[in-house]
């Protein structure tokens, strides 16, 4: 009878000996931490979404479409390269099957990554702090950018134009001071109604930094008429609240789906 704990012999009598191999399962293919078909899924989405026209506000040469809403939420959910990556390819898919809602198709869809990298760096603690620091940066120069353009080179008034966008000033002032890391915060907290509250908070936050950015630049190429300022007063924060409103709508079911689930998390998700 064999002694207990020693190996069992094979029928032909053969014990293998040696040192024990150590078996490793290697990952599926990912981007920056997050799974390919991760990416690929919300790419499609970002590219459905893409098909419904949503803001009447021009900037980028066109209205904006829907998907805007979601942006953010592909940098909670994949980690903000990989969210980028996704909001980036599903803008440009979506660019050339719906052109209506496209405008200038580089400033569309490198709105789509900037709003995904700022959503994946409002995280609690010191995650993503550089890439933070970057984007603090362009957050803060694209309204100085914006305004001198306006103010000294094309004789804007200073007051419609600090009118025009208190919603993009308060989403930048989010993102830039350490609310940042309280809206990263909710998100990634076990309760569902403050993630509902982060969520709103962050979409209007990193969301609020892309258009503000694309204005910016938008603006530079095409040099609307001063009277704009004053009817962007009324329109923004309107079409900004509901912009904020379906991200958190449709991040919250997501997030909820996905814990319920159970899937493996990507790395750098905030969730």
């Amino acid at each position: 009878m064999p002694e207990i704990g020693a190996p069992s012999p094979s029928p032909s009598g053969f014990v293998p000996t040696g040192p024990e191999r150590r078996v490793e399962f290697i990952d599926s293919a990912s981007i920056a931490g997050a799974p390919v078909a991760y990416v690929i899924v919300l790419a499609a989405v970002v590219a459905v979404l893409s098909f419904i026209p949503f803001s009447i506000v021009l900037s980028g040469g066109s209205s904006f479409p829907m998907a805007q809403g979601v942006y953010p939420l592909t940098g909670w959910l994949l980690g903000p390269w990989a969210g980028a990556v996704a909001s980036g390819t599903g803008a440009l898919v979506g660019a050339f099957l719906a052109p209506h809602t496209a405008g200038l198709v580089w400033l569309s869809v490198g709105g789509a990554m900037l709003a995904a990298l700022c959503a994946g760096c409002l995280a609690p603690g010191r995650r993503h702090w550089r890439l933070g620091l970057l984007l603090s940066v362009v957050a803060l120069a694209a309204p100085v950018f914006y305004g001198d353009h306006a103010v000294n080179a094309n004789g804007v008034s200073l007051r419609a134009y600090l009118f025009a966008y208190p919603t993009h000033f308060l989403a930048i002032a989010l993102f830039v001071l350490p609310t940042r890391r309280w809206i990263g915060a909710l998100v990634s907290g076990a309760n569902l109604g403050r993630g509902a509250v982060g969520l709103f908070l962050g979409t209007w936050s990193a969301a609020g930094v892309m258009m503000m950015t694309e204005s910016a630049i938008s603006y530079y190429l095409f040099n609307w008429p001063g009277e704009l300022f004053y009817f962007f007063a009324g329109v923004v924060p309107v079409e900004h609240a509901i912009r904020s409103g379906i991200g958190m709508v449709v991040g919250s079911g997501v997030i909820a789906g996905l814990r319920a689930m159970a899937l493996v998390k990507p790395r750098g998700a905030v969730y």
